[in-house]
């Protein structure tokens, strides 16, 4: 019988074993490979993200100059209109006096003698209290008195600035006018927008030195950040005096100035006073708003 030397069967174990860490090391190859692009494949899917993030506030409407005031039995509601061209085809209309009709208990309607031309860019679905809008299918301007979804499109046309609780009592007829004021009143009255995730929020400044000038630097597009629970802050990018501007004793709606940090901040609940806390002004349509404000906002003078 022929035999096998015993070294034959060494050779034979090293190659087993070699061929095992070749085996090994193939499959950590393979492995890396697969780590290398998912790697890749998230690092593109951040740098898509990236790229679609919006800086603009959802609707992206200005509000305008133009403002309406709406009257019914001694009730009276106000609205500031938007810069578009149906917001402005209905102010050049005025003044007109009209008969009501209500919808589904949520809003008060009525028909301009002349229809508005209105853009995608104005259309929504989720109606808010004392939002100011056309339904084109009908040619009707309407004006929530609760929220309101709608399947079909409705179009942006104002926001109600004064009276917003008002809308609930007017019915019968309507007298619709411009609301022009003086230049006195112009120059004595700072009022302010800030959109935030489609909604807006319109603040009333003081005549102290720090609301002035914050005031200055409007237009700004700027990030908003949340504090505490009670707040939502912004950095303007200039500092501001605090000269003749009152204490701040905060409460819901509140706008204040933080001079240590340098922040302007929105209350949305009772806070009191703090050191350093100046008073800017209040809101006067919106306020709910300021819980939800996230992202980019757009502030404006009004």
């Amino acid at each position: 019988m022929k035999m096998i030397p015993e070294y034959n069967g060494t050779k034979w174990m090293l190659i087993c074993l070699g061929v095992f860490l070749l085996a090994i090391l193939a499959i950590g190859c393979i492995e890396q490979n697969n780590i290398d692009q998912r790697a890749i494949s998230n690092q593109s899917e951040m740098n898509s993200s990236e790229k679609t993030v919006s800086t603009e506030p959802e609707h992206g409407l200005a509000l305008s100059d133009m403002s309406v005031k709406i009257t019914s039995q001694g009730h009276i509601a106000t609205f500031q209109l938007y810069d578009t061209v149906a917001a402005k085809e209905l102010y050049e209309q005025l003044p007109l006096e009209l008969d009501l009709t209500n919808f589904r208990d949520a809003q008060w309607m009525f028909y301009p003698p002349k229809k508005l031309n209105v853009t995608a860019q104005e259309a929504y679905h989720d109606g808010k209290k004392g939002e100011l809008s056309y339904y084109e299918p009908w040619g009707d301007v309407f004006m929530l008195y609760e929220d309101f979804y709608a399947g079909d499109e409705m179009h942006r046309l104002g926001i109600c600035i004064n009276g917003i609780d008002e809308i609930d009592n007017i019915s019968g007829s309507i007298q619709i006018e411009k609301n022009e004021l003086s230049q006195e009143e112009r120059e004595t009255k700072m009022r302010i927008s800030i959109q935030a995730n489609g909604e807006t929020t319109i603040y009333e400044l003081n005549d102290g030195k720090a609301a002035k000038e914050l005031y200055e630097q409007l237009p700004l597009t700027i990030d908003v950040e949340d504090y505490s629970n009670n707040e939502k802050i912004f950095y303007p990018p200039k500092k501001l005096d605090t000269t003749n501007t009152p204490m701040a004793n905060a409460q819901f709606g509140t706008l204040a100035y933080y001079a240590p940090w340098g922040d302007v901040v929105m209350f949305y609940d009772r806070f009191g006073s703090a050191g350093g806390l100046y008073e800017l002004g209040d809101v006067i349509s919106g306020g709910e708003h300021i819980k939800n404000m996230s992202g980019t906002i757009l502030i404006e003078k009004v």
